[in-house]
């Protein structure tokens, strides 16, 4: 096994947004496969079908439904689990290529075994989006439409490669097509009002020696346990990185150094005309993760956000200790501290948790010093019906103290682009979050979830300016002639709540459908919403 892995294993990364995950998770809680580390996404090809070679062995464990998933996704990996290709089809290659088909389909694909391989595929999607806002009886609707491709390949099975790209169109109400969050912040789509055109690329280089991985590029991190990514999520535009990892049995270390965009300034000149100026900012990240046990595993880490500046050369040292870093540099950044932890004792049941400190001065905790600032996450995973019915349970609680994520210098806050890296919460906040996940066959499935969160909002004066700062907003730091003292939910309480249902199908090989339909109610500082959205999604990779 271990020189399968090594022959054929690929060095590229596999979205953090396909169901793998679900699977490898939902394996992972049935303790099914160990060592897996699901805080931080995503893994190379490589990686999963070390995974999914654990479950192979064990497929006499798996429900009927789970046993056909691994059987799509044994056509899925098929190259990375054995070194083959005949369930692979190529639509400029030799043999017949029939798009209805349940093979894997390629637009061309070459292989010489252990040197090179490519493989490239034609993306499609199209997209009909309808909004009906209750609270102004408006009914809008868009549809969206997007080509483009992807390349990805393994070279001397050390080295990869992966460069996505595609353009799109929006055709019909622009400002219902920012409801994808994607879309919410493109530059294309949002550099000119009638502007309809959007584009968006990613790429990366890898090299993979086994143990150590090294990566160049961008594409989405998720970092974080549970559906909500209380640390890194997908709510601000992606970012460009280097990083590593180490991987061994029962340890893990993780580092990333990445460029961000800063705070966004527009100015005229008589000459050149329009002038937008980003400030330079960067984010740093590493962890250290230990499987304690195979029930137990526990992880410390750290963010470094500061901007204005070049690169930090103290920050790209991956083995050192951020916040005293920081105080050698003068108290200039931001340096926040995290603790997470898993555990399975409880067969079918992963708990989960993690604790960042942003800041804190142990003499004044419980005094309600607005310096001392904590995220706490919990949440549990259940597969606790897995022999009854194919139904998956999760539930999350997220709480987010005043002025957490903020910071009094604009540059180091934890945005990227004015959004929140972590998930949409702002800071004096808490979520409430569950959901259940119905596999009705193995292409087939039916996901419910439900969430209520409230905001403490800084109270606004009758001119929309700040009349009362309690940390509530992520871009506004504590200020000098600020109250010293602040609680959380303190300010003006904002409800939300949201509902959806989400049906996806993939009733041929990389051809899908999704169906989503999602209910909002708002009661905000200055305005209620209520709205209706609904999401239908044709996607094919060709």
């Amino acid at each position: 096994m271990l020189l399968t892995i090594s022959i054929f294993s690929q060095t590229e990364y596999v979205s953090a947004s396909n169901p793998v995950y679900d699977f490898l998770e939902r394996m992972e809680t049935l303790q099914i496969i160990t060592d897996y580390n699901s805080f931080e996404l995503p893994k190379t090809r490589g990686e999963i079908a070390g995974y999914l070679k654990q479950i192979i062995k064990n497929e006499n464990k798996l429900d009927d439904v789970d046993k056909k998933i691994l059987q799509d996704l044994k056509v899925e990996f098929e190259y990375d689990l054995y070194g083959t290709l005949n369930n692979s089809q190529s639509m400029l290659g030799k043999g017949e290529y029939n798009i209805l088909s349940q093979k894997a389909k390629y637009l061309y694909y070459y292989n010489q075994p252990e040197k090179f391989n490519l493989f490239i595929n034609l993306l499609g999607e199209g997209e009909v989006i309808f909004n009906n806002d209750i609270e102004n009886h408006k009914n809008l609707s868009t549809t969206l439409g997007y080509v483009g491709g992807v390349i990805r390949g393994t070279i001397l099975n050390k080295f990869g490669f992966y460069l996505k790209g595609f353009n799109g169109n929006v055709f019909g109400n622009k400002e219902t097509a920012m409801l994808r969050k994607d879309l919410s912040y493109n530059f294309k789509l949002s550099e000119k009002p009638d502007q309809a055109f959007f584009d968006e690329t990613e790429g990366y280089a890898t090299a993979d020696f086994d143990i150590v991985k090294f990566k160049l590029g961008q594409d989405r991190i998720n970092i974080g346990y549970g559906p909500v990514k209380a640390l890194l999520d997908d709510n601000s535009p992606k970012f460009d990185y280097i990083g590593f990892n180490i991987s061994y049995k029962f340890f893990n270390f993780s580092y990333f150094h990445g460029k961000l965009l800063g705070n966004t300034t527009y100015s005229f000149d008589s000459t050149a005309g329009s002038i937008t100026t980003v400030a330079e900012k960067y984010i740093g990240y590493h962890r250290l993760g230990f499987n304690i046990s195979k029930d137990v595993n526990f992880g410390i880490g750290e963010f470094i956000i500061y901007g204005d500046r070049p690169i930090d050369l103290s920050y790209l040292n991956p083995f050192s200790f951020y916040k005293s870093v920081e105080h050698q540099n003068r108290d200039r950044d931001n340096s926040m501290l995290f603790f997470d932890f898993k555990n399975f004792s409880i067969h079918g049941l992963k708990l989960y948790g993690t604790l960042l400190i942003d800041d804190i001065t142990i003499s004044k905790l419980g005094t309600g010093w607005w310096g001392n600032q904590f995220l706490f996450n919990a949440g549990l995973y259940s597969t606790n019906l897995y022999k009854i019915i194919p139904l998956d349970f999760k539930f999350e609680y997220i709480a987010v103290d005043p002025y957490v994520f903020t910071h009094r210098f604009i540059r180091n806050n934890f945005t990227n682009f004015g959004y929140n890296l972590g998930s949409f919460l702002q800071p004096n906040s808490e979520l409430f979050y569950t959901q259940a996940s119905y596999r009705l066959t193995n292409r087939l499935s039916l996901t419910g979830d439900f969430s209520y969160s409230i905001h403490g909002a800084n109270p606004l004066s009758p001119d929309g300016s700040i009349k009362q700062n309690v940390g509530g907003n992520i871009t506004l730091g504590h200020r000098i002639f600020d109250s010293e003292t602040v609680h959380f939910l303190e300010g003006f309480l904002e409800y939300s709540r949201a509902a959806s249902l989400t049906l996806s199908y993939e009733p041929y090989k990389q051809i899908n459908f999704y169906f989503n339909l999602k209910y909002i109610s708002q009661s905000l500082q200055e305005k209620t919403n209520k709205a209706v959205q609904t999401f239908l999604t044709l996607s094919a990779k060709l």
